[in-house]
């Protein structure tokens, strides 16, 4: 048989899930209502390809979503689509407008960010967390939550990033039972040795660099080495990823992204075709 029940891993599939938050842990827990989607083998593979290459965005690199990545096979049309309004981390609420943010008490300052309309420094936030120094928000040109990217505090690290390390293990596993699907992608330096060949005679070999190793701070700043890892569910991406700045300090970035809405935005267009 090439069907199978798939419980809640299709991001884009034809029912997408209710999602309600508790308040007892961050990232918060969520009650999950799942909905059961039957679709083809070759279906769910295209839907999991296109929530990896959604998820591995570099929260660094701030580029726009684009609706051909997210194109499915199926799609739920606009009459059947639930409230995208459900709780965010930090106390926020996805699909909120700059003003019912505003009502929350959050205070929202202007932010360039490039291809992120009405994108947002926020403070003052309903859940905040110690471990994070800043909290950006972008409602985009529909004036609705969508992305919350979290900056971490700068560390002064050892030169084997140890610091960071240690935080970045700490919130992958919150993520991961938070929304589950981890995946970790890590990209090692290549680096010099030297070592004695058959006739006992020198000689340089490349090899990859481990995580943590005694470079690796350098290696992070330098992009020769990357960590980040992914995370998602019904409602939600998240990418969690190392960084390192221009002054040798690193820091943890969290970006979220609300998937029902990007996939909502795309199905309103493609009703309107």
């Amino acid at each position: 048989m090439k069907k199978l029940i798939l419980l809640a891993v299709v991001l884009f599939g034809a029912n997408i899930a209710v999602l309600s938050a508790q308040e007892n842990a961050l990232p918060r827990d969520l009650l999950i209502d799942e909905s059961v989607a039957v679709v083809d083998e070759d279906a769910a593979a295209d839907a999991k390809a296109s929530a990896r290459r959604l998820l591995q965005q570099q929260p660094r690199v701030l580029r726009k979503q684009s609706f051909p990545e997210l194109r499915q096979k199926r799609y739920m049309p606009a009459a059947q689509a639930v409230s995208r309004t459900q709780a965010a981390p930090f106390g926020l609420i996805w699909g909120a407008s700059i003003a019912d943010t505003k009502n929350q008490g959050v205070k929202l300052t202007s932010v360039e960010q490039k291809d992120y309309a009405n994108s947002f420094a926020a403070r003052d936030l309903p859940k905040a967390v110690e471990d994070f120094e800043r909290v950006d928000v972008t409602f985009g040109q529909e004036d609705e939550l969508w992305r919350i990217i979290a900056y971490g505090h700068l560390l002064d690290d050892d030169a084997s990033a140890s610091k960071v390390l240690r935080l970045y293990k700490i919130y992958a596993g919150l993520l991961t039972r938070k929304y589950g699907h981890a995946e970790e992608f890590f990209t090692p330096a290549r680096i010099e040795e030297t070592v004695k060949d058959e006739r006992g005679r020198d000689a340089v070999i490349k090899k990859e660099a481990p995580l943590g190793n005694p470079d690796f701070l350098a290696q992070l700043q330098s992009g020769a080495a990357e960590l980040y890892s992914t995370y998602y569910n019904e409602e939600v991406g998240a990418a969690l990823s190392v960084n390192v700045d221009g002054d040798g300090k690193s820091y943890i970035v969290i970006d979220y992204k609300n998937l029902k809405i990007l996939q909502s935005r795309e199905n309103e267009t493609l009703d309107a075709l």
